[in-house]
């Protein structure tokens, strides 16, 4: 067999596997993976809200707070290992086994830190390219034209575009690399991400829309009305602190319609991969890199999820 057949082998191989449901659940295995990364990824979240909320962390968040921290650096490392266990494309198995396997390396021993972000980022970009490229060769019938090429993956190219280049961009800036310009300009491009994915992923209804809207206003509201509270969520809890306020509002309520569109047409993984990204906030950290990372790559992998409707996909785009 040559290289080539061999290479698109692995990649049908690779589809099939992750259209099975995970151990007979109605979901796939990356769904299962990305809700208990989720879980301690949200956990720290929420601890520092309360942390800067007036009425501060209670004693029991005192408490977990280291243990959830480490479950928030470790977890999701080892869904992307999960993940890789799962392909059965070699390529694809190499580059998620680099994001997990690392990020662990990492979370372990700060010495390892700049390699561990390295091989996040490279590993991150690896699987997304090849992840692309398999929806592009699923691509069935004649192709007449570039618009016909490229509509499976233009939208999930869009947004994995975006979130690589805040990945990249705020790992770099941490590590010490174009710091006064990288660091601002990943964080701004970690939100035009979360903003961009309600219009990626086809969300166009009136309800949809109108939760964006209200989502957004009320996030400008909470700020307009605690400024020194909302400066110190938006850099401890998101490290948004250079992000201007209306992206901060329109990425948060674009999330949260992303996951609330998706969760109601039953595409559970991309809804949870939207909230990963949201949670993760601005990767500039390790902890928050792998979380982003994960989500980009399972937001990829099932971009189709399980909730088309009237045989299309949600990137619109319809389905062989």
């Amino acid at each position: 067999m040559s290289r080539p057949t061999a290479d698109a082998g692995d990649r049908a191989a690779g589809a099939a596997s992750r259209d099975r449901p995970a151990s007979g659940l109605p979901v796939s295995l990356a769904t299962v993976l990305g809700a208990i990364a989720l879980v301690p990824t949200a956990g720290v979240l929420t601890l520092r809200l309360l942390r800067n909320a007036p009425i501060g962390l209670p004693p029991v968040g005192r408490a977990a707070a280291p243990t959830v921290t480490t479950l928030s650096a470790v977890v999701p490392a080892l869904a992307a290992v999960g993940l890789a266990v799962d392909t059965d494309d070699r390529a694809e198995r190499v580059a998620l086994a680099a994001v997990g396997v690392f990020a662990l390396v990492g979370a372990a021993d700060a010495a390892a830190w700049l390699p561990a972000a390295a091989a996040v980022v490279v590993g991150t970009v690896a699987a997304l390219a090849l992840g692309l490229a398999e929806r592009a060769d699923a691509r069935v019938g004649a192709i007449d034209s570039l618009d016909v090429a490229f509509a499976p993956i233009a939208r999930p190219a869009a947004v994995a575009a975006l979130g690589a280049l805040a990945l990249a961009w705020s790992l770099a800036a941490s590590a010490g690399l174009g710091t006064t310009t990288l660091r601002p300009a990943g964080a701004v491009v970690a939100f035009a991400t979360l903003a961009a994915l309600p219009l990626a992923r086809g969300v166009d209804g009136a309800v949809d829309l109108g939760l964006w809207a209200v989502a957004a206003f009320a996030v400008v509201v909470a700020a307009a009305s605690a400024p020194f509270v909302a400066g110190a969520v938006a850099l401890v809890a998101f490290g948004a602190g250079t992000v201007p306020l209306t992206l901060i509002a329109l990425g948060i309520g674009g999330a949260l319609v992303a996951v609330v569109a998706d969760a109601r047409r039953r595409a559970f993984a991309p809804a949870v991969a939207a909230a990963l990204l949201l949670f993760a906030g601005v990767p500039a950290t390790l902890p928050r890199a792998v979380a982003f990372a994960l989500g980009l790559i399972v937001l990829v992998r099932e971009w189709d999820g399980a909730g088309s409707e009237s045989g299309t996909t949600a990137g619109g785009v319809a389905d062989a």
